[in-house]
This record gives C-alpha cells, structure tokens and sequence, in this order.
C-alpha cells in the first residue's frame, strides 16, 4: 500500500555544506527504502512531499519529526495512495528551484487539484514561495 505526507518546518541554523550534505544523505537512504517525493529548501524552511510503502513512510516521517535539524514542522496531508506521482527524480530528493525542474510537482499538484481544492491551494502556493515563482 502506498502513502504519502506532505510538511513544512523551519529550519535549524544550517550551513551551506550541511543542508547539501542532508541533501545528499536524504538522496541515498530513500532510494534504498523506494522513497519518492520531492524536498525544497528556501529561506530556512523545509517542503517537502515522500510517497513510498505506508510502513516507511510511517517509521521516516517520526524520524524527521525527532530530527534537530529543523522544528515547527505542519503535517499538511498524511493519506493513502494508489501510486506514487514521482518517477522522473529517480526515487531521490532535489532541490527545485527552475520552473523546468518540477514536472513532476506540477503533474502532482492537478492531481491534488482533483483530489482535494483545499490542499491543492495550499500546496501549490508552498511550492510556489519555495521556487520563488509566484
């Protein structure tokens, strides 16, 4: 069964290296695990969508709620779903921040326009803000 959680948080105070290094650690352990989604990073404040096996997403979501990195985290969705919506990113994580980077977000965000109004507007003014495009 596939799941997917949607957040936001506020970063912890974090380096350059150390949000590239999270970023790249992040990368490595969900394509193990056959995470996909999408992580933004702007203005010290995380986005970020993970889809993958209910159990995983499950058992990584109350890790990164303990992670120190960042805090204030806002559940936004937590919910069943027949397949995941990211394929192109390669079961990693990147950061988007060129209105050609987020295909995929965008097929995501109609998706969740049919889904549910209500998040589809919240979400897609989040991801807006995070790749500054609104």
């Amino acid at each position: 069964m596939w799941h997917t959680i949607a957040y936001v948080s506020t970063s912890s105070k974090l380096s350059n290296h150390q949000i590239n290094e999270l970023m790249s650690d992040s990368k490595l352990k969900n394509e193990e695990d056959g995470i996909t989604g999408v992580l933004m990073y702007s203005d010290q404040n995380f986005f970020q969508i993970i889809e993958g096996e209910k159990k995983i997403i499950i058992e990584l979501y109350a890790k990164i709620e303990r992670d120190p990195r960042h805090y204030n985290l806002i559940k936004i969705f937590d919910r069943q779903i027949k397949k995941p919506s990211f394929t192109s990113f390669q079961n990693s994580y990147t950061i988007v921040n060129q209105e050609k980077d987020y295909v995929e977000l965008q097929q995501f965000l109609e998706a969740e326009k049919s889904y549910n109004s209500k998040n589809y507007k919240n979400i897609t003014y989040l991801a807006y803000k995070f790749m500054k495009l609104s």
